[in-house]
């Protein structure tokens, strides 16, 4: 299993574009093959900034996610929409059992 987590902050003024952009790529991703969880939060602390969270069956299924039109198309317009460059960190994990919350 590969899980992805990254954060970027929305150029000044831009912050509704982007949780409107992230929505879209959001809903479009989580049919993709081997996506189990694609998700975006906003930063408690940070309102311009969000953080995204994706867990993937692995590495092949991300790559493949790479390669759709509308990740294409989130990748074309994102950068508009970033003040500096996202940071991502990659993790791969073996697969766990989930185990009772308390």
């Amino acid at each position: 299993m590969l899980i992805v987590i990254g954060s970027a902050t929305a150029a000044p003024g831009r912050r509704d574009e982007l949780v409107a952009t992230a929505r879209t790529i959001a809903a479009a991703t989580r049919t993709d093959r081997g996506c189990l969880s694609y998700s975006f939060a906003a930063d408690l602390d940070d309102e311009d900034r969000v953080l995204s969270i994706e867990v993937w069956a692995d590495r092949a299924a991300l790559d493949d996610h790479m390669t759709h039109h509308h990740t294409r198309e989130f990748l074309r317009v994102a950068p508009g929409l970033l003040a500096g460059e996202p940071v991502m960190s990659f993790h791969d994990v073996a697969e766990a059992a989930p185990t009772a919350a308390g």
